[in-house]
């Protein structure tokens, strides 16, 4: 996880959380025992210090040489992922992610359907998977909400990455029936904080601006956010012609989750003295889901194949995200998001959505 800099918060929660799954099975699985080492993918100092390639590589390599070495949890970055990855997967251990969501981990591209993505999972098996919804699912969340929204046109823009084109183009594969205009109503944004193309930027910081704006996680947190008009604020549920910013989260506000949930938060506050963030559940379950897996490999439980399997094989766990499986590409079948809507420069928590089925 990002220990330091920027993104420490989202991973030391993620740790923290982690760290609980693992106290609450007192350390074992069955006879076997169970220790966690939790490392830093982070490089540079204070608070440019980010997520490394090199430094994610170099941690991958170290569970690979440790033959006590079962599973893998992380990277929290999906950039950081694409370095760990190939690493694990030639290792045969299992990898789960609480937070990367791109969908080249566990597609070649948008539509591959059950094709093994080889250039991050080189061997052709399958060994990594998320307890997070992916890129996909949360485009297909937006435009289910601009449909709520009664938008009668939408323009989808990318700002070209990787990222960007896959959520513009799960958006597009569900606002079917929404007129297509430069002009919209309604502007969905799928791409990073660090190039926002001008369009976006004007239909969000103009006053009063006739376009409401539709954006990933991404932005959370962005200096963009503190140039929306706080007069322009869009009311939960109303029409989107009167402007404003929404946000879809993937991670879901902890005020949103069930009532297992709801427990976890109450332990984790009692354990760490502070609330946690929205990735401290999904880092918990990550660990939780490790180790269920290696429970239900029985007496093979120490064996990394046979732990990959156990992950594959996971059907309608109950966690305290929800109820969920794992399909054959590593994806989990929750499809829980969180909306926000920018008021005063700040996200806040607007309402709960679920995307359509795939």
């Amino acid at each position: 996880m990002p220990l330091r800099g920027a993104g420490s918060r989202g991973g030391r929660d993620a740790a923290d959380g982690a760290r609980l799954a693992l106290a609450n099975s007192h350390g074992k699985v069955g006879e076997l025992a169970v220790r966690a080492r939790y490392l830093d993918d982070t490089s540079g100092r204070g608070p440019s210090a980010r997520w490394s390639g090199a430094a994610a590589a170099a941690n991958a390599r170290d569970a690979a040489q440790d033959s006590t070495a079962i599973a893998y949890i992380g990277d929290f970055d999906s950039g950081a992922t694409r370095f760990s990855l190939p690493i694990t997967n030639e290792a045969r251990i299992l990898q789960v992610s609480p937070a990367s969501a791109a969908v080249d981990l566990v597609q070649p591209y948008l539509g591959a359907g059950d094709q093994v993505p080889e250039d991050v999972q080189p061997t052709g098996d399958r060994t990594f998977g998320r307890v997070i919804p992916s890129d996909e699912a949360q485009g297909k969340a937006a435009a289910a909400w601009a449909k709520q929204l009664r938008a009668k046109s939408v323009a989808a823009v990318s700002d070209g990455s990787r990222f960007g084109d896959v959520l513009v183009e799960s958006f597009r594969s569900v606002a079917t029936g929404l007129t297509r205009s430069r002009n919209a109503d309604l502007l969905y944004y799928g791409g990073t904080a660090a190039d926002i193309p001008g369009v976006v930027r004007k239909a969000a910081t103009t006053q009063c601006s006739p376009q409401t704006v539709i954006a990933s996680d991404a932005l959370l947190g962005s200096p963009l956010l503190g140039r929306v008009p706080a007069a322009c604020v869009l009311a939960g549920g109303g029409s989107p012609t009167g402007g404003g910013v929404l946000l879809t989260a993937a991670a879901q506000a902890p005020s949103q989750l069930p009532p297992s949930g709801q427990r976890f938060l109450r332990a984790f506050r009692q354990r760490y003295a502070r609330d946690p963030g929205p990735y401290a559940a999904y880092g918990y379950e990550a660990m939780a889901v490790v180790l269920d897996s290696i429970r239900r490999a029985g007496d093979s439980g120490d064996d990394r194949d046979s732990v990959v399997s156990a992950f594959f094989d996971t059907q309608d766990r109950r966690s305290i995200l929800g109820t969920y499986s794992i399909d054959d590409t590593g994806n989990t079948t929750l499809n829980r998001f969180t909306i926000y809507t920018v008021t005063a420069g700040r996200p806040v928590f607007d309402k709960a959505l679920s995307a359509p089925p795939s």
